[in-house]
Parts: structure tokens; C-alpha cells; sequence
């Protein structure tokens, strides 16, 4: 079992993987979409949220988080970089309180099980959040929340879901971690 200072390095050494590809991501959707909307960060943001959940628990998924949201933040890789500290730290601390519950009660679970409850507690909280970034912070008409939601969602369960499965998957296999 590793020590809990080379969990958490990992953990930071994952988040900047995270924050070297958001650079690039974020500013590939802002290409796309003016900023307004952010699949390729999202799904990147999230991939990573749940790899580092599963790897490193509770404190992984959120040094993770920030660690990738704060580079963002110095790099300005986006219009509202500002902002995802505080709404990735949100799901950080749900994802992890997942795999802490997961510890207690179903240890042995499959990482798919454990991936797959993380996501849709992901996605439910999809429903406030991208609210909260697309009508309150960027000020849009309800009726594009209501069109995007869907697309959010859908990108959390699927494409995080299934390369967070293989991203650990891979990195159990190399003997890495």
C-alpha cells in the first residue's frame, strides 16, 4: 500500500497531466464555441476527477481537481478558468465521498461499479452546476441550459466514464501505480 505522501504526489503529478491537456483542450473549445460551451475541458476535467478518485481516494480526487483547475486558471485556458475551482472542487468532494462509502460498505467492488457511481452522481450534479454556469455566469436563456444539459450529462457518463475505465485500467496494469 502506498504511503500517503506518494498518494498525494501522484495525485498532483495526475492533476497536472489534467491541467497540460486542459491548456489545450479549453482552448480547442473556446475555438469551437467562444467559450461558451466546454466539452473537450469536461470531459477531461472528469476523466481525470474519476481516475484520481478511484487511484488515490477521497484527498486524490481533489488535489487533482484543483491542481488542474489552477493551472487552467494561470494559464487563462478559457473565458471562465476563474470558476472552475470552485465548481470542480464540487464534484471532487462528491466523487470522493463516493469512494469513501465505497471503501466502507463494497471494498471489493469492480472499478466499473465504482466508476460508474461516481459518473452519475457526476451527472446529477450536472442539473445545478451547469445551471449555474450557463444562466447565472454566462447569462443564457434557460432554454439553451435545457438543450445543453443533455449534451453534459451524456459526456459525463459516457466519454469520462469509459476512458477513466481505461486510463486505470492501464495504469494497474503497468505496475505504474
Amino acid at each position: 500500500m502506498p504511503n500517503k505522501l506518494s498518494t498525494k504526489l501522484a495525485a498532483l503529478m495526475l492533476g497536472v497531466v489534467a491541467g497540460v491537456i486542459a491548456i489545450f483542450a479549453e482552448r480547442a473549445d473556446f475555438l469551437m464555441t467562444g467559450g461558451n460551451l466546454t466539452p473537450l475541458g469536461y470531459i477531461n476535467t472528469y476523466t481525470w476527477i474519476l481516475v484520481s478518485a478511484l487511484l488515490f481516494g477521497f484527498w486524490g480526487a481533489i488535489i487533482t481537481t484543483e491542481i488542474q483547475a489552477m493551472l487552467g486558471l494561470l494559464t487563462f485556458a478559457n473565458p471562465l478558468s476563474w470558476l472552475w475551482p470552485f465548481v470542480n472542487l464540487v464534484f471532487a468532494l462528491a466523487v470522493g465521498i463516493i469512494v469513501i462509502v465505497f471503501s466502507k460498505l463494497r471494498a471489493n467492488a469492480k472499478i466499473s461499479t465504482k466508476l460508474l457511481s461516481m459518473s452519475i452522481v457526476c451527472a446529477l450534479l450536472d442539473i445545478p452546476l451547469v445551471y449555474l454556469v450557463m444562466v447565472m455566469t454566462l447569462g443564457l436563456p434557460f432554454v439553451v441550459y435545457l438543450g445543453a444539459l443533455p449534451i453534459y450529462i451524456i459526456l459525463q457518463l459516457v466519454p469520462s466514464t469509459i476512458l477513466a475505465y481505461f486510463i486505470v485500467k492501464a495504469l494497474k496494469r503497468s505496475n505504474i501505480i
